[in-house]
């Protein structure tokens, strides 16, 4: 759908006239603004192609019928987003695979390799710092969808750290892109599906990883140099 007959759709549904603006934003998908002289829409380009049933929705949500982003909404731009390909953006000389023990992109090719028949194409670097301040709250890893990106923080760049948790964390993020997050249909956000829990299951040092962390969770990070 083009974006005059577009707009000129939703402005019928809702009886309002907008100033809209269509983007590529890779965070905020929906945006509305209520003002005196005018109200404001910025939505993202997949919008363009949403269907009846969305449109409908996001309609009632502009002369605001319905307080709050409704389900139909949600489970949408949920479904798009993983649609979006931003891969070709990324600075890939920028991206750090080699650590001071491990290599990431050594891992995540056996990985790759041994469970995925080498046909996942994804990326992988480390984020962050080998010390952290603040070690009440510790994220292993990151999946960045549109990118195809695998994060991986740098605390686990360490002797301490057994090759089986670190790729026990590499190949819970490679199955975030194999089994993505979904909504259900009151649209709450499902992050790890039952199909996703039984794949994970399958890598085959699962049940070691999983006491290895929960026995050293609490306190490692405070005996890492």
């Amino acid at each position: 759908m083009t974006l005059t007959v577009f707009q000129q759709e939703v402005e019928n549904l809702s009886g309002i006239k907008l100033k809209l603006k269509i983007n590529d934003n890779r965070s905020t998908m929906l945006s509305v603004r209520w003002e005196t002289d005018c109200t404001k829409v910025s939505l993202h380009r997949m919008f363009l192609e949403a269907p009846q049933n969305v449109l409908d929705s996001l309609a009632c949500y502009i002369r605001q019928e319905h307080k709050m982003i409704s389900s139909e909404i949600k489970i949408f731009m949920e479904n798009s987003l993983k649609k979006l390909d931003y891969s070709h953006t990324l600075d890939k000389s920028k991206l750090s695979c080699q650590g001071k023990v491990y290599n990431l992109q050594h891992l995540y090719d056996e990985l790759n390799d041994q469970y995925f028949e080498g046909k996942v194409k994804l990326f992988i670097t480390w984020f962050g710092k080998h010390t952290q301040l603040n070690k009440r709250c510790v994220t292993f890893g990151l999946y960045h969808h549109p990118l195809k990106l695998i994060k991986i923080n740098r605390l686990l760049d360490n002797t301490n750290i057994p090759k089986y948790v670190i790729n026990y964390v590499i190949f819970h993020e490679i199955l975030h892109h194999i089994c993505p997050s979904y909504m259900d249909e009151k649209g709450l956000h499902r992050i790890h599906s039952k199909e996703f829990k039984a794949k994970e299951e399958s890598y085959e040092h699962f049940d070691i990883a999983h006491q290895w962390i929960k026995k050293h969770r609490v306190h490692l990070f405070a005996h890492l140099d």
